[in-house]
């Protein structure tokens, strides 16, 4: 049996519908190809208008202006803050060669004021007074203060060498109160309540008795002690010194450092041993 179809034919509304999106698409078509296959002239000198020559070196030079900008404040920031080091690391070289000076001058002092005119008298043990105690804190660098001998191997051998002295000061210091404390405390009391009348003459057995033999063998052994402290401490003193200054001039290629110097050490070099004591 044959099949049969319906055909209905097309109304002019339903043909105009079916138009108008093939239109659409077509014109979709257009405007993708017409921005694939380029613009027109006229739309392309306007793009490109911005990217000229002129407008490219512009760009380029403000590029390089920032940039060498910022590595000039970098520059000055860093020059700056050098300058800041430098400052610093002079100030510490000034306080080195001022802390050399005082502690030398505190053991020559000592020395000149109390010791060195009773090197030779057999009773030193007691003709040499007791003193108020000396600080030893005072005029004592610490590490951070001289940092910047950290930087050379000549300067790390300075550092080494002041400390050892400085060591040597502050125990020479010590065994100073000490003796001094010892002698008020324990030694006066002792002689006077001997009855031995100032400026007898005595024996050591006589002192011995007076004082106790216990008391007796830490005055003498304590004033040896000091004795040779003080000068321990002015030799390395004196060396780190002859070592120093030079090498501070150099470095910060100036000559205004302290320069001092004591030609009369009474006593505390072997040169100054040689020297006879006053009576």
């Amino acid at each position: 049996m044959p099949t049969q179809a319906a055909i209905t034919a097309l109304s002019p509304s339903s043909t105009a519908s079916m138009v108008k999106p093939a239109q659409s698409a077509a014109s979709a078509i257009d405007a993708a190809n017409s921005v694939t296959s380029g613009s027109s002239p006229a739309d392309l000198v306007t793009l490109i208008k911005p990217f000229t020559a002129d407008a490219l070196a512009n760009g380029f030079a403000t590029l390089v202006g920032a940039l060498v900008g910022a590595m000039l404040a970098y520059a000055l920031q860093r020059r700056f803050q050098r300058s800041l080091e430098l400052k610093g690391e002079l100030t510490s070289a000034h306080r080195l060669m001022f802390a050399l000076l005082q502690q030398i001058n505190t053991i020559v002092l000592i020395q000149r004021d109390y010791v060195f005119g009773e090197l030779k008298n057999p009773g030193r043990f007691l003709s040499i007074p007791a003193t108020p105690a000396f600080d030893t804190g005072k005029n004592v660098l610490e590490l951070p203060e001289l940092a910047f001998l950290l930087g050379s191997k000549a300067g790390r051998a300075i550092l080494y060498d002041f400390y050892l002295a400085q060591e040597n000061y502050v125990e020479a210091l010590n065994q100073w109160n000490l003796r001094s404390a010892l002698h008020l405390e324990k030694i006066q009391p002792a002689f006077a309540a001997s009855g031995i009348p100032m400026g007898a003459t005595v024996t050591e057995a006589d002192l011995q008795r007076a004082l106790g033999a216990h008391h007796f063998g830490a005055i003498v052994n304590s004033t040896n002690n000091t004795i040779d402290s003080l000068k321990r401490a002015f030799e390395r003193l004196a060396a780190v010194k002859k070592q120093a200054r030079p090498y501070l001039v150099k470095r910060f290629d100036t000559d205004d450092f302290t320069e001092f110097d004591f030609p009369d050490t009474y006593g505390l070099t072997d040169a100054g041993a040689a020297a006879k004591a006053t009576p």
